[in-house]
Order: C-alpha cells, then sequence, then structure tokens
C-alpha cells in the first residue's frame, strides 16, 4: 500500500514514507524499528546556524512589502556564496531567515563573521533605509539530515532561538556545546550567557564581533 502522505512534512519521498509509518504505527517494537532506520539513513552531526534579519519588521511596516522583499533578496545573495565558501550547505530561506549546516563549528562561525563584515560593506553603500543586520545563532549536535533541502533535531531548534530571539543585529550567539567542538580559543572578553525559553536551558556565548576569534585580533 502506499504510505505516502497527502500533505508530506519534506517532499523527500523516502523520509516521508518512513515518518507516515511512524506516524501510524501503533506497536512499540514497530516504532523503535522505524526510528533506528530513520537515524540510520538520515542521522548526523553538526553545526547549525541560523540566522535573522534583525529590525526587519519595523522597516517593512515604514517602507512596505516590496521594499520588504527586496532587503530579503539583497542579503541572501551576499550570504548564500559565503555559507558555500565556508563549507556549508544553506538547506533553505524562509523570509528573513537562512539555515545552513555545516560539520564543523569553526566553519560556521567563521561563516557568520563573514556574513556580517559582508553586510557591513554592503551597508556603506546604501542610505539608512536600505541596511540590514544580521542576527546568528550557531548550535551543534546530533539532527536529520534530509537531502539538501531540511534538517530537524535540537541543534535546529536551539540556533533558531539564539538567532531570533536572544541575538541582536550584528551579533552571534553560540552554544557552549558547539564551541566544545570547536578548535580555537574563545576570547577571554566573550560573554557567557544563560537562557531560559520554554522550559529550556541555553548556555551560550555572545562573542565579541570586532575581534576574530581565529588568533588575531581586528
Amino acid at each position: 500500500m502506499d504510505t505516502y502522505p497527502i500533505c508530506p512534512l519534506t517532499g523527500h519521498k523516502e523520509f516521508d514514507e518512513l515518518m507516515a509509518r511512524l506516524a501510524q504505527a501503533n506497536d512499540g517494537s514497530e516504532q523503535e524499528s522505524l526510528l533506528a532506520d530513520i537515524w540510520q539513513k538520515f542521522g548526523t552531526s553538526g553545526a547549525v546556524l541560523i540566522s535573522d534579519m534583525a529590525g526587519f519588521s519595523s522597516t517593512s511596516r515604514r517602507h512596505g512589502v516590496c521594499h520588504y522583499l527586496k532587503m530579503i533578496y539583497r542579503t541572501r545573495q551576499i550570504i548564500s556564496p559565503i555559507i558555500r565558501q565556508h563549507n556549508g550547505l544553506l538547506i533553505k530561506c524562509d523570509a528573513d531567515n537562512c539555515y545552513a549546516f555545516f560539520k564543523h563549528t569553526d566553519d560556521a562561525v567563521q561563516a557568520s563573521l563573514a556574513a556580517n563584515a559582508a553586510i557591513f560593506a554592503a551597508n556603506e553603500q546604501v542610505d539608512m533605509n536600505e541596511q540590514v543586520y544580521l542576527s546568528i545563532g550557531i548550535d551543534h549536535g546530533e539532527l536529520l539530515l534530509v537531502g539538501e533541502d531540511e534538517f530537524f533535531g535540537d541543534p535546529v531548534n536551539t540556533a533558531s532561538k539564539l538567532g531570533e530571539d536572544l541575538a541582536i543585529k550584528a551579533e552571534t550567539l553560540v552554544t557552549e556545546r558547539a564551541l566544545a567542538k570547536a578548535t580555537f580559543d574563545v576570547p577571554e572578553r566573550a560573554e557567557h550567557m544563560v537562557a531560559r525559553i520554554s522550559d529550556i536551558e541555553i548556555r551560550y556565548v555572545r562573542l565579541p564581533m570586532t575581534e576574530l576569534v581565529f588568533g588575531t585580533d581586528s
């Protein structure tokens, strides 16, 4: 019997069929078998970077939806190649957010620094109402990577909370567990923070954006 769902999660046929079977399974051993199959086929570990365009809602309200979409387009053209240049996979862009996967925390952090630097350079060429800023969250952990178009897991949720809820403009927040996988020394003046969102405790570091964290000062 065809188990492909009417309204699939991703559009990836094998993944969606497995999830449909899992949703319909009542037997505990069958559920365990399906879970093991899903993680064997799609499970991986790595760093998740999620960016948000800071202060964008007020800008779009003042200048209209076409201005909003224009700014999103410009920002995507800046971020996309930078992610690729730092060994990242751009999973998707959704409105003013970009979602990327990296095997290594170092690459994700470097990409965040490069993206903010490129955004600052672009801002110098335009008027104030054309300027944008990024807030970025980075986490590392086990997740489900579905092809090159979608991912799910705790590091995705945590990076989203950091980038969208906690980071201010031109700032990168990196979880302590992501930094534990990094090879660089965190600057002494970096702030170590703890936040609780939706009953989840997140320990993270606020990286100073005026200082390169890979051994040299800017």
